[in-house]
C-alpha cells in the first residue's frame, strides 16, 4: 500500500506552480502530461517505472511496473526495451486512469492478475494528494551541502539539489524548486506528516512538472523516493483492457 501510494505521487507528472501565490497543486496541469513520457523511481530497493500510457481531453492513464533493484543493472539499461520485451522479472504491473477534471481515480487494472480491482480504498488518498496546497520553500530555508554555521545569514554553501537523469545520463546544473505541505489529519498513515517535493525550476530547460525527489517525514524517519531515470517515447507491450 505504502509503495503504491509513493508511486502515485511520482506518477502525477503534470504539476504547475502558481508563481503569484508561491503555491503548487499537484492537480493543476495534469493535462500537460504527454503520452509516452516516463519516469523511473527508486524506493526501498524497488524500481517503479511510471509510463504515461494514454491521454484524452478528460483522462490520463498511467502504467506502473515494479521490479526489485537487484534485478536491474542500470549501466546501459534500456527501460523502453525492457517494457517492449514484456518487463521480465517484474513483481507488479498495473494500469490506472485519473479523471483530469475531478482528480479522482476512475479505474484500476492489474496486468499481473489480469483483473479489475476496487479503487475505493485508493481513491480518497489520491484525490487528497492532488488537492494538497504545497508552499514554496525559500532558498534561505533549503538544505545546504557540507558543514557550516547554520546561524549565519551569509552562508556560502551551495543549495542541495536532486540529480536530474534523462535516458540514463546525469545532467549537471539543473536548478530545482522545493515545495512543502502537511497531510491533513485524516487518520491515515500519512496523517499530519510533512511532505516535501523538488521539481525543476519553471524556466529551466527541463519539464517543471517532474517531481524528481520526494520525502515524507515521520514514517519511521524520512521516507524518500528519487527518480533514477526519465524520458519520452515509451510504448507499452500490453493493450489496455
Amino acid at each position: 500500500m505504502k509503495r503504491f501510494l509513493f508511486s502515485l505521487i511520482f506518477a502525477l507528472l503534470a504539476i504547475g506552480r502558481l508563481c503569484a501565490l508561491d503555491t503548487l497543486y499537484l492537480k493543476d496541469n495534469l493535462k500537460k502530461a504527454n503520452k509516452g513520457d516516463f519516469i523511473v523511481t527508486a524506493q526501498n530497493k524497488t524500481y517503479s517505472l511510471l509510463h504515461m500510457y494514454a491521454k484524452t481531453n478528460r483522462t490520463l492513464t498511467i502504467e506502473e511496473i515494479s521490479i526489485p533493484s537487484t534485478k536491474v543493472k542500470l549501466n546501459n539499461f534500456s527501460w523502453r526495451d525492457w517494457v517492449r520485451r514484456g518487463a521480465p522479472s517484474n513483481t507488479s504491473w498495473v494500469i490506472y486512469t485519473i479523471d483530469l477534471d475531478t482528480a479522482e481515480m476512475k479505474d484500476f487494472f492489474s496486468v499481473t492478475k489480469n483483473s479489475w480491482c476496487n479503487v475505493s480504498s485508493q481513491d480518497n488518498i489520491l484525490s487528497t494528494l492532488l488537492n494538497l496546497r504545497l508552499e514554496y520553500v525559500p532558498l534561505q530555508q533549503r538544505k545546504r551541502v557540507g558543514l557550516g554555521n547554520l546561524s549565519s545569514k551569509n552562508d556560502k554553501r551551495p543549495i542541495w539539489q536532486p540529480r536530474m537523469v534523462v535516458d540514463g545520463q546525469a545532467i549537471d546544473g539543473v536548478p530545482f524548486d522545493a515545495w512543502k505541505t502537511i497531510w491533513p489529519k485524516d487518520g491515515s498513515e500519512l496523517s499530519g506528516k510533512t511532505i516535501e517535493v523538488f521539481v525543476p525550476e519553471v524556466n529551466s530547460d527541463y519539464p517543471s512538472y517532474f517531481p524528481y525527489w520526494l520525502q515524507i517525514s515521520g514514517l519511521v524517519g524520512k521516507a524518500k523516493i528519487r527518480i533514477i531515470d526519465s524520458g519520452t517515447g515509451m510504448v507499452s507491450s500490453v493493450a489496455r483492457p
